[in-house]
Formats: C-alpha cells, structure tokens, sequence
C-alpha cells in the first residue's frame, strides 16, 4: 500500500507537467498567428503571377485589375486640342480637293463626250460637201464635153473666132475647152487652129503648155487649184 502511494504522486506530477506544456505551446501558437496577421496587413497585395508558357491554350489569362474609380480623369492638353483641330482641318480639305476633282472629272467627261459629236458631225458634214463636189465635177466634166462636142461639130472658120473672143472675155473656159478637144478630137482642134490667128494659137499654146506642167511654187498651185474649182 506504501509502494502505490509514490506511484500515484508521480503520476499527478506529469498530468501536471503535460497540462503547462500544453498551456506553453497553445500561447506560442497565439501569438505567431497574431504577427502573422499583422505583417500580412502592412505588405502590398501580391502582384499577379504571368502566364506560364508551357500552360496549354485553355489556361485562363489572370483577371485585369479594376480601373480606380477615385483616380482623377485626365483632359486633354491644349497641343492635342490644336493637333485635333489640325487634322479636322486636313480631313476637310482633303474632302473639299476630292468633290473638285470629281466635279472636274465629270465636266471632263462631258467635254470629251461633245467633241466626239462635234467631230462625227463634221466628218458627216465633210463626206456631204465630198459628195457634193464629186457632183459637181461630174456635172461639170458632162456640160464640158458637151461644150466640146459643140465645137467638134462646128466648122473651122465659125469655131476660131469664138475661141479668139474667149480668150478675151473668159481665158479659163477657153484652156479647158482647148484641152478637152485637143484630147478628144485632136484633128478638129488642129483645123479650128488653122482657121485662126496665129497669134491667138500661139498665145493658147503657151497657155496649154503652161497648164500642163507642174506648179514651181505654192501660190502657183494654190492658184491652179482655185482656177480648177472656179
């Protein structure tokens, strides 16, 4: 009964012992909870973490901050105010240049479109005066062969007076009826010259030699050539 007594007091003494350890480790793990707490309330909020490239496509990107809705909002300075204006300013010149030029092109267009009629209306003007002169050649070449039918059947002494008279009165007639005859019927021609004036025959013959050779200058054969129309 003795030898339980120690037992039993040494069993009280480390329930005892246990209970202050206990007490010991529940205040240390009090008070580093209580400094853990503090140094997370005075640190920054961790910045987010970047993406990890090996991270397959279906990783989510980290969520953007929100923007501070008491941060002041910042205008505009007065440099960006004028170079806005400027640019304005630009826009609208550049916009006024292509309404011009696109004016411009248009009345082009119109121009261009009416000088094309003007030119089809002059060929069709031309090919008419054409026509009209080839009618008039024609009916001019038909009255002057029947002028030379005229004085083939004529008789030489009746025929060199007249061409005598013409040679006064209408020299171009007189070339062209001389010329036609001597071409058509040379042997009348030479016998209407025999009835006539020498001096007649050899004026018209220097004036058939003369019309057939080539003008020597410009004004010669623009004068010709009026002749030839008159």
């Amino acid at each position: 009964m003795r030898a339980a007594r120690p037992l039993l007091l040494l069993s009280v003494i480390l329930a005892g012992l246990l209970a202050l350890k206990g007490l010991s480790l529940a205040d240390g793990a009090l008070i580093w909870l209580g400094e853990a707490s503090a140094q997370a309330a005075e640190d920054p909020a961790p910045e987010a973490a970047e993406p990890d490239p090996e991270a397959g496509e279906d990783a989510l990107p980290p969520a953007p901050p929100l923007p501070d809705a008491s941060a002041p909002m910042s205008l505009p300075s007065q440099a960006e105010l004028d170079l806005q204006s400027r640019v304005a300013q630009r826009l609208r010149a550049l916009d006024s240049r292509a309404a011009e030029l696109d004016t411009r092109e248009q009345l082009i267009v119109v121009a261009e479109r009416r000088l094309d009629e003007r030119e089809t209306q002059l060929l069709a003007l031309r090919d008419e005066i054409e026509g009209l002169v080839a009618a008039l050649n024609t009916a001019r070449d038909a009255q002057l062969d029947a002028i030379v039918q005229v004085y083939a059947t004529m008789e030489p002494e009746s025929a060199a007076p007249v061409m005598e008279t013409l040679m006064v009165t209408d020299r171009d007639t007189l070339i062209q009826i001389a010329g036609a005859l001597q071409t058509i019927n040379p042997r009348r021609y030479s016998q209407i010259m025999q009835s006539a004036d020498p001096r007649f025959v050899a004026e018209l013959t220097t004036l058939l030699a003369a019309r057939a050779q080539p003008p020597l200058t410009r004004a010669e054969m623009e004068a010709r050539r009026v002749a030839a129309v008159d």
